[in-house]
């Protein structure tokens, strides 16, 4: 063993600090930091290619030649559906299908530089996004293997939905803008480098193989099954319209954008740049403002309002002679495309019983991009029959009539719904789920089953499997070790998250101290909320548990800060508590502790593993993040148990006084 100091010079998050388990936390991870960067990188290749080759259709193949490129939507939205659960499951699949794409593409624009039929182009087109279905998914998988805590998992989520804006916005502003200074066949091929790049930054990111995933035409006839439910449903099919009307103007502009661009503004290939760009930015500052809906009594109005704007914005477009200010016009698009999606969605969880609300919100997204496909290939159509401006006009009135005919129903629902914001806000407290955005939080919120437990009784006991993710509504509770307090919680408190992420045994009893009011989510649904999508149901578990990786590149200030002891303790006492600490590391083998013997310090375990034995019997493991020693240092005991390595590992040394001394601060 050798110890040696840490200096520790970055401040922790202030406890209620909303970026505390947010995207900053996910990139600090240096295996999440790639696999968001992959996430970006293969966003900005796909909309530098769709963007210089949709340029290129336009200047050599005319109009109805350009809807066919947003079309490959569909045979994408097919893919996602039927094929995305066999490749996403598979082994390195997230650089298998960048690769794939990457072959793809680059014969495509080798084909374009050929001078090849179009048709033939279009078809590689298409491919690749049969390719890109199961992307997303194998994302989602890869997130619970490489996360250390649960906080990096909603850190993650929010990661994702940021990169893909920003490469969107990145991706078409680059491909207009270097497709006016090269030829668009070229920056196709570099859009296919780029995608090789994330495969690369991608390797290694993996998931276990395993999984069984239900069978397509299984998931095709409940897919066909629920559909016409989710279109007719009393409370909610307007939003469903509402949603699907809203990407079917989104492919329409995918299309009009070159048409406003080149032909009706004259700002030339960079004009086309200038415009997705713009769509980009709009969808990115749409994310932090959708943030201060959450726990909104009432969100029918923002939602009614968001696709109304998200319609007249397009409409506006081709009533009046706007310039390069066009760009202006789209941001302000982009921002109410975002709050219109995040408002209809958590409207239709607040709406609908859980029961029902995964299948709707499924059948949802599958027909949206479907209509996104639809939308893009219906633009030159109308553009050709009707003129550009008569086509914007049209194509923005979508949304506002069928919002204002819903809206008695809109506002019904919301009313009928308003009373799930109180807990909303709950939950939006909990540090755990801090991160998710508001549909997340939603969900979330429409999958809690509310529970009582008396003074005395024990809601999660030490040793015992965990099945449930708890949250304090009212009351107090301690949380025992070894039948020692060691911390205690009270509203806004969540517990029980790492033996659902690890698949592990309880490391805890949490005991009420008062009578309390809980909400508790099942494990399926906590890690749906977690991971983004729901565990594989042909699968005997539920989806594959975190598996802790090592936190040294975090500041210790805020690893203790994560302690349920000192959860709540002010950012100075954590500094000195870090700067009073030092590190040890230890040999596969070597005793860090030993049962029986005196307590002079907490350890946190920064790196590796340990396995904890008592009376000669293994009875628990320690992963980073987790703390041990604390028994016999809040009550002065002899140590309860023997913790040895059995890899190399490192620990934080925490001073008992020092740690006593902030437990307290806490307390």
């Amino acid at each position: 063993m050798s110890a040696t100091a840490v200096s520790f010079a970055r401040p922790a998050p202030e406890p209620d600090d909303p970026r505390h388990g947010g995207v900053d936390l996910a990139f600090r991870n240096p295996r999440l930091a790639r696999l968001l960067i992959s996430c970006g990188l293969a966003q900005v290749a796909e909309w530098a290619v769709v963007t210089s080759f949709a340029i290129y259709v336009v200047g050599h193949h005319g109009l109805l030649a350009l809807g066919f490129v947003g079309f490959r939507a569909i045979p994408g939205a097919i893919s996602g559906v039927l094929l995305s659960p066999f490749w996403s499951a598979r082994r390195g699949a997230l650089t298998s299908i960048a690769l794939a794409r990457t072959c793809v593409l680059a014969v495509a624009a080798l084909g374009v530089m050929a001078d090849v039929s179009v048709v033939a182009v279009l078809a590689l087109v298409a491919l690749d996004a049969v390719v890109a279905g199961p992307y997303r998914p194998a994302q989602g998988r890869v997130v619970p293997d490489l996360t250390r805590e649960p906080a990096e998992v909603v850190g993650t989520s929010a990661g994702m939905s940021m990169m893909r804006s920003a490469g969107q916005a990145g991706g078409g502003l680059a491909g207009g803008l270097l497709a006016a200074v090269i030829a668009p066949q070229a920056v196709m091929l570099g859009g296919a480098g780029a995608m090789a790049l994330a495969g690369a930054v991608a390797l290694g990111l993996t998931v276990p193989a395993g999984h069984r995933p239900m069978h397509w035409l299984a998931r095709l006839r409940e897919a066909v099954g629920d559909l016409l439910p989710a279109l007719t449903h009393r409370d909610a099919s307007s939003l469903v319209w509402a949603g699907i009307a809203r990407t079917l103007v989104r492919g329409l502009w995918t299309a009009l954008a070159i048409v406003v661009a080149l032909r009706l503004f004259h700002l030339g290939e960079s004009g086309v740049g200038m415009l997705q760009g713009a769509a980009g930015v709009g969808a990115l500052i749409g994310i932090p403002l959708t943030t201060t809906l959450i726990g909104r009594t009432r969100l029918g109005g923002p939602c009614a309002a968001a696709f109304v704007a998200a319609g007249l914005t397009i409409s506006a477009i081709g009533v009046f002679d706007l310039g390069r200010a066009v760009a202006i016009v789209i941001v302000v698009w982009g921002v109410a495309m975002a709050v219109a999606d995040a408002t209809c969605l958590s409207l239709l969880h607040r709406l609908l019983p859980s029961a029902v609300l995964g299948r709707v919100v499924e059948v949802l997204e599958s027909l949206k991009v479907g209509a996104e496909g639809i939308g893009a290939l219906c633009a030159p159509l109308l553009v050709s029959l009707l003129g550009t401006k008569t086509a914007l006009i049209l194509a923005g009135l979508p949304l506002p009539a069928i919002v204002l005919a819903g809206l008695p129903q809109i506002r019904r629902s919301d009313a009928q719904a308003a009373g799930r914001s109180a807990l909303v806000r709950l939950l939006h407290r909990v540090r755990v789920l801090r991160g998710l955005d508001m549909p997340a939080l939603e969900e979330v919120a429409a999958s809690v089953e509310p529970l009582h437990a008396a003074a005395g009784d024990s809601v999660v006991r030490q040793g015992d499997v965990g099945d449930r993710f708890y949250v304090i509504a009212e009351g107090e509770a301690e949380v025992l070790v070894g039948g020692f307090p060691v911390a205690h919680l009270h509203r806004g408190h969540g517990f029980g998250e790492r033996a659902l992420l690890r698949d592990s045994p309880r490391t805890a009893t949490v005991r009420g101290v008062t009578d309390l009011r809980l909400y508790a989510l099942d494990r399926d649904d906590f890690l749906a909320a977690m991971t983004g999508q729901r565990p594989d149901e042909a699968e005997t578990g539920a989806s594959r548990p975190a598996q802790a990786a090592d936190v040294l590149d975090r500041p210790l200030a805020e690893v203790l800060g994560d302690l349920s002891q000192l959860h709540g303790a002010p950012r100075d006492v954590l500094e000195r508590l870090a700067r009073a600490s030092r590190a040890e590391t230890w040999e596969p083998g070597a005793p860090i502790v030993r049962e029986g013997d005196a307590a002079d310090c907490v350890h946190v375990v920064l790196a590796g593993r340990a396995e904890v034995t008592a009376g000669g019997r293994v009875v628990n493991a320690v992963h980073p993040g987790d703390v041990f020693g604390e028994i016999s240092v809040l009550h002065r005991t002899p140590r309860t148990a023997t913790v040895t390595a059995t890899e190399p590992t490192t620990t934080c040394r925490v001073p008992a006084d020092a740690f006593r001394a902030a437990a307290t601060v806490q307390a």
